[in-house]
């Protein structure tokens, strides 16, 4: 064998055929297109899902003026990572199936406008509040969870949003504002935070929601906004928030307003609470419901209008405790019907009480400080 024929051999061994780097060039411009692809299609579904999922009411669904239409409202809810909720919604793998019952979420989502009170900031950045012991802060891609719970609109006003400082407090402003979910007693500045929101219903009637707190007892870690910086409504000095209730009055039919308030933990009420109902009742609202004291209280009446003065939590943490569903019927031929469904809380899953407990529940309630009112068979509530 010459010199030249073996290093002609050794050659070609050594290289590879044009078509065969063909092949493979091709091969992987192949796999990265479709990587693309599916990356692309990902994002868009992501961006598209939060999109569509926010709300309860299917368009095509949408009701008729001559049908009752239900508000329904519900207290805490945490979403944060940092917490209790978040892991087990997590591990469980099943979605908010794995933390509300399917009667519970038969309710919200058939529920033609969905109220839940947002107990977190939203946000990746931020500083800790010094000295405070329970912060909470969830990452932005949280919010999507209140789309397949059926929510339509968040209350922001509590103790807190403001948990990781005012860079996360923006950011969950902006991330409501970019899922499209309304929100209200919060704001980047006073008239943000006081600004009702107002939904027509299907016969033209419009009904506004207001909401403010003055949940902290031991200094005031929740700044109240300015005209110049964000925050939430505080009605500790009830002046601004009744100027709210006052507003909305003059620019709809009913006024549902929604308080931040209690003794955290207890069944009985603060004087406050019942001084500060009345005279919110007084300056135009129709309806008070209360959230914050982690415990139901008592349901009354004040000339015809009544008061729900705690939902307490709904979804927040891995105790067990009392909770359960507001729901504001609107009559078709006018009028309103107020309706509690009693649940419970317990190992991070809600569900509806049936029963001898709901019954027991229910008398329970209507035992408590402040309560005057009847809750029939059917949930109704009705004054005494």
């Amino acid at each position: 064998m010459t010199a030249k024929t073996k290093l002609a051999k050794d050659n070609g061994r050594k290289s590879t055929p044009i078509g065969v780097v063909v092949k493979i060039a091709s091969f992987v411009v192949a796999i990265v297109l479709i990587a693309l692809f599916v990356f692309v299609g990902l994002c868009y579904f992501r961006s598209s899902y939060s999109e569509i999922q926010i709300g309860s009411v299917n368009p095509e669904e949408a009701v008729k003026p001559d049908e009752d239409y239900i508000i329904s409202i519900v207290g805490d809810i945490s979403l944060a990572d940092n917490w209790e909720v978040m892991p087990q919604y997590d591990s469980r793998g099943k979605g908010v199936n794995g933390i509300l019952s399917d009667e519970v979420l038969e309710v919200m989502r058939k529920s033609n406008f969905m109220v839940a009170n947002s107990e977190f900031t939203v946000s990746n950045r931020g500083t800790k509040t010094p000295g405070k012991y329970y912060t909470f802060r969830a990452k932005p891609e949280r919010l999507v969870i209140y789309g397949d719970m059926g929510v339509d609109l968040v209350t922001l006003a509590n103790n807190h949003v403001y948990d990781f400082g005012p860079i996360a407090f923006n950011d969950m402003l902006d991330s409501f504002d970019t899922i499209k979910m309304p929100y209200v007693g919060a704001g980047r500045n006073l008239d943000e935070a006081k600004k009702p929101y107002y939904l027509t219903l299907p016969n033209g009637n419009r009904v506004a929601f207001v909401n403010a707190t003055r949940a902290e007892k031991w200094g005031i870690d929740t700044p109240g906004a300015t005209a110049t910086t964000g925050g939430v409504l505080l009605c500790y000095d009830t002046t601004e928030f009744i100027k709210t209730i006052k507003e909305a009055k003059a620019n709809s039919d009913y006024v549902i307003a929604i308080i931040h308030w209690g003794t955290e933990g207890s069944h009985i009420l603060e004087q406050v609470q019942k001084a500060t109902a009345k005279d919110y009742l007084d300056a135009g609202a129709d309806i008070i419901v209360g959230g914050h004291a982690h415990a139901l209280q008592g349901i009354d009446y004040n000339d015809g209008k009544p008061i729900v003065y705690n939902l307490g939590d709904f979804i927040f943490n891995n105790g067990t405790e009392d909770t359960g569903i507001l729901q504001i019927k609107f009559l078709a031929e006018g009028g309103e019907k107020f309706y509690f469904l009693p649940g419970l809380q317990s190992d991070v899953y809600t569900r509806l009480l049936s029963g001898a407990a709901r019954t027991q529940k229910i008398n329970e309630i209507l035992s408590w400080d402040g309560s005057n009112a009847k809750i029939l068979d059917d949930g109704e509530i009705v004054a005494k």
